[in-house]
């Protein structure tokens, strides 16, 4: 089947659009802890734990409060415009974080609320590209917004790393505190994708119903329904649940491989690395995932491999190389080194104040650590979205898919709000051991997909 644009128009505004909504994130993700822990230095590895949970709560509560008012007004346009305006609002903020006298990490737990908050409208586009793609072409559809997804793990670190040449404090904008720096830059490019993606949304993205929703709701019974009756009545079609619970769990596995490795701190406290140097190696290593992502996603688009390739294979390939990930960066004696000490100058460094395991515990070499990091993020996770969202929005089927889409997202969020918090406080108390737990939550959910492998 030829590329026509008159059938892909709607799917390829909905993945620009959410390139430009995910590039910030990788954008500002990178510099995030060790801007924190520059400008205040009562900032701890728990407190970003929780500010990356708190970004996620307020994710995970908008997606359903967005979903249901695109389900209500039957249109995503206005919903993704005032997300896109709370994420620039959020992004104004941060750059004014220094005009704070003090505590200005709580500051910036507010800009990762609102950042959260704004995503909250990514559902929708998902909803939106299975609407307006056939079953057959779903597979592909997706793939082109994972390579979007992945793209913008390309763009952002490479802003980041455009800037490594500008350490902070940088060049002062507004004496004396509004300034342009390797942290702050990324900011500024951010707000002009923000600025593009409402034009776009605006400009471009429409909402036409096909034939099937129209008359669903302009028949008699559904203005009567509330959302109420709207869950009621998804809860009474013939929908495999427990399959689509499956779906769901995995996706809050897979998620524990992203959300409970706080990648900042253990570079700064564990591998000593400063604050720039930390910026431009993630930035780079982050390059390097979004290329190899790309490509993979390309891959799928260009060759149509959905059609050839089981979703369900894909899925368990990435729980194996997560699985196989786990046991190499496990400190091993023979192939770990002990912790370098404080730098109070750098801020790098164990500082032996917050963390009770400097002079005992032993850490991966980081040749090593960043190899399985790139493998996991530039294959292992995006072959889990893809695989999962083609599953997960075959198993729904022909609805309107807005609130189911939701749930899914709602599902991935909890897991991402309480991993970071969990995460963090592991690394504070007992460092890699967390390593250990995600190996056994990986080693549960394989034979779980294994045992409903002919249902998927």
């Amino acid at each position: 089947q030829r590329f026509t644009w008159a059938e892909w128009r709607r799917p390829v505004i909905a993945v620009i659009i959410t390139f430009l909504c995910t590039v910030e994130s990788s954008m500002l993700s990178i510099g995030e802890w060790p801007y924190m822990s520059t400008i205040d230095h009562d900032a701890t590895s728990s407190f970003y734990g929780i500010s990356t949970a708190v970004n996620k709560a307020g994710h995970a509560i908008c997606a359903f409060v967005f979903a249901v008012w695109a389900h209500r007004i039957s249109a995503i346009r206005i919903p993704l415009i005032v997300g896109r305006c709370i994420t620039l609002f959020a992004c104004f903020m941060y750059i004014f974080v220094e005009f704070i006298p003090a505590n200005r990490r709580w500051w910036m737990m507010v800009c990762y609320l609102l950042f959260g908050v704004g995503f909250g409208t990514s559902p929708l586009l998902r909803s939106y590209i299975a609407r307006h793609t056939s079953e057959e072409n779903r597979s592909t559809a997706y793939a082109l917004q994972s390579g979007a997804t992945v793209l913008s793990v390309v763009v952002g670190p490479m802003a980041q790393i455009a800037f490594s040449w500008l350490p902070y404090p940088g060049a002062i904008i507004i004496p004396p505190n509004l300034k342009f720096n390797i942290y702050t830059a990324p900011i500024w490019v951010a707000v002009i994708t923000n600025v593009i993606a409402i034009t776009l949304t605006l400009v471009s993205l429409d909402d036409p119903k096909n034939e099937e929703f129209l008359e669903k709701e302009t028949s008699p019974a559904a203005p009567s329904l509330s959302f109420g009756g709207r869950i009621a009545q998804l809860r009474s079609l013939h929908l495999p649940w427990l399959l689509i619970l499956l779906v769901i769990f995995s996706k809050i596995v897979s998620q524990l491989a992203l959300g409970t490795i706080i990648v900042g701190p253990m570079f700064t406290a564990m591998y000593a690395f400063s604050g720039e140097d930390t910026a431009l190696v993630l930035g780079i290593a982050q390059v390097v995932v979004g290329v190899i992502a790309l490509a993979l996603s390309l891959l799928f688009f260009v060759f149509k491999l959905g059609r050839f390739v089981s979703m369900r294979a894909l899925f368990l390939s990435s729980l194996i190389i997560v699985l196989l990930s786990y046991i190499i960066i496990y400190p091993f004696p023979f192939s770990s080194s002990p912790m370098q000490p404080f730098n109070e100058t750098t801020r790098s460094g164990c500082n032996t104040a917050e963390y009770s395991w400097c002079d005992t515990a032993l850490i991966v070499n980081i040749i090593p650590f960043l190899i399985t990091m790139v493998i996991t993020n530039a294959v292992a996770m995006p072959s889990t979205y893809l695989s999962l969202d083609t599953i997960y929005s075959k198993l729904i089927g022909n609805i309107d898919q807005n609130i189911m889409q939701s749930f899914f997202v709602i599902a991935e969020d909890i897991s991402m709000v309480v991993s970071p918090i969990y995460a963090a406080e592991a690394f504070t108390f007992a460092v890699l051991n967390v390593v250990i737990i995600n190996g056994v939550v990986f080693a549960i959910g394989t034979p779980l997909w294994l045992a409903a492998w002919k249902c998927l």
